[in-house]
Formats: structure tokens, sequence, C-alpha cells
């Protein structure tokens, strides 16, 4: 019966270290937090559509269109939701470099977008008249909640969606039986809804706003175009990638027989290009840390 003990335990040792030591391939789980997302507020970028003719209108010989202001869009109060997850998969037996991961992440991000927009209803025309020639604006939200959308996935915001892969390749850095400590680099693609920008405008809305008189009722917070603006953003969810790579290190901890792990990485994100070409300079910053912890299944 010792003998028998003896062996037992014997071969439980041996298949722990080769359990611990040479596991083939695995998945994972995550629940994201992404702290590389942020955007500086924008207030009032010119939109580049020229204003209307107002020469019907009874305007005050001081009014002079060429110097002012038709449209102008704003985005501030960037804000992360509370949604951001993805998984892995792996093969860790490769030669030298010892594993390659593909990971993904989705997560989702809100701000207040608005248009303002030159009054010229009777009331505007009113204070055109008693303002020096000065214009009257209105200003118009454009988030989910305001246009009378439904929500998008939890959102009512102006909707921001980024899905993140990744391709890594990491090395055990440090090994303490049970807990791993590795570190790695590798590719990432971004993919990612547009921005509020006046680009994004001026692709919506294009020669529609010939008549300065049906402004109200083309952008009111309902109105059939604020609501077409908002759905384009929804629409081209997921368009051009952005490229970048980051750099990773990560803790892994699992017993050598059970093959249910959890872990940690932390992945510093550096983008090669802007996420939103047409937001200029006050496009998003992407560069900053990811942090995933998760649930993991190795063999």
């Amino acid at each position: 019966m010792k003998k028998l003990s003896v062996f037992i335990v014997s071969a439980l040792v041996t298949f722990s270290a080769v359990s611990s030591s040479y596991a083939i391939v695995g998945a994972g789980f995550h629940w994201g937090f992404d702290y590389s997302m942020s955007m500086e507020d924008v207030k009032n970028e010119k939109v580049g559509i020229p204003m209307p003719d107002v020469s019907g209108l009874s305007l005050p010989p001081v009014f002079d269109p060429q110097n002012k202001d038709f449209i102008t869009v704003s985005r501030t109060n960037w804000k992360a939701s509370a949604i951001n997850f993805g998984g892995k998969v792996y093969i860790d037996f490769i030669p030298i470099i010892e594993a390659i991961e593909v990971s993904c992440n989705f997560g989702l991000w809100q701000y207040d977008g608005s248009l303002r927009y030159a009054d010229f209803s009777a009331a505007g025309l009113q204070y055109i008249a008693a303002n020096n020639g000065n214009l009257s604006y209105k200003d118009v939200p454009l988030t989910i909640g305001s246009v009378g959308l439904p929500e998008y996935i939890g959102l009512n915001g102006t909707p921001y969606a980024k899905l993140q892969l990744d391709a890594t390749v990491r090395k055990t850095i440090v090994d303490f039986w049970i807990v791993k400590l590795s570190g790695g680099a590798g590719l990432s693609s971004h993919f990612s809804t547009p921005l509020l920008t006046a680009k994004l405008i001026e692709d919506v809305v294009g020669g529609q706003l010939s008549d300065p008189t049906k402004l109200q009722t083309l952008l009111a917070p309902q109105g059939s175009m604020s609501k077409a603006i908002v759905q384009k953003i929804i629409d081209e969810a997921m368009g051009k990638p952005i490229i970048g790579m980051h750099i990773l290190l990560g803790v892994k901890a699992k017993l050598p027989v059970v093959p249910i792990g959890i872990y940690v990485d932390g992945k510093y994100m550096i983008p090669f290009t802007k996420y939103d070409s047409d937001a200029g300079d006050k496009s998003i910053n992407g560069f900053g840390l990811l942090l995933n912890a998760g649930l993991s299944l190795s063999i």
C-alpha cells in the first residue's frame, strides 16, 4: 500500500510538472479597462457649409454673411462606459519566443456632440436687426437620446465604439511555479466608429440647407437631418482600421493539474496613425494603458 501511495504521489508530481511546462493551447475571456482612449473638448469647430442665399430676407445693411459662421460642431465630456470585454487564444510551445497570442477587446465610450447653426427664423431676424447685424445661434444636441434613436448598447450620448485586435509574441520572464510573469510585444489593429466632425456633417447635409428659413425644421433636436447625422455615426462603425503596436507585461496564475487559470495583462498601446483623420489635431489620443483581467482555459 505504501509503494502504491508513493507511486501515485510521484505520478501526480510528474504530471504536474509536465502540465505546468508543456500546456499546448489555451483560450481566455477578460474584462478590460482601457485608459488609452481620451479626447479633448472641441467647441464650435467650423463646418465647411457656405451661408445660404439670404438676399430675400429682411436683413439690415450692416449684415455681412461672409464674416459669419453658418454652422459649427462641438464634442465635449468624453467618458468611458462600463462595457469593455474580449478574449484571446494562444499557443505556448513555440521555440525560442515561447508563445503566440491573438486577442481582442470591444469597448464603448460616449460624449456630448452638438451642432450650432445661424438662426434665420422670424425671431432670429429680429435679433439681427436689433444687434447691429450679429447673428443669433441655435444649439442642437446630436446624441442618441436627443434625436430619438434607440439606445446603442446602453448608450444615450453620442456613441463611440472600438474593436481592437492584437497579435502578440510573449515569453516568460519569471516562473514562480503557479505564477508566471511574462513580457511581449506585437501589432494592433483598431476598428472604430467615426467622430462627430465637420467633415461628417458636410457629408450628411450636403446642399440640403439652401433655404435658411427651413433650418429650424431640418435641424430640430428630433428633425430628420439631426437624426441622419447620428445614424451615420452608428452605420459607419468599424470602418478603416488604425494600425499600431503594443508592449505587454502580464501575470498568470494556474495550478498544474487544473486547466483553469486567472490572468492580468497590461498593454501599452501605441497607434501609428490618428483614430479619425477628419478630426485633425483634436482626434482621439490612443496612447496609454489597456488592462485586461480574466479567466483562461488551457490544455
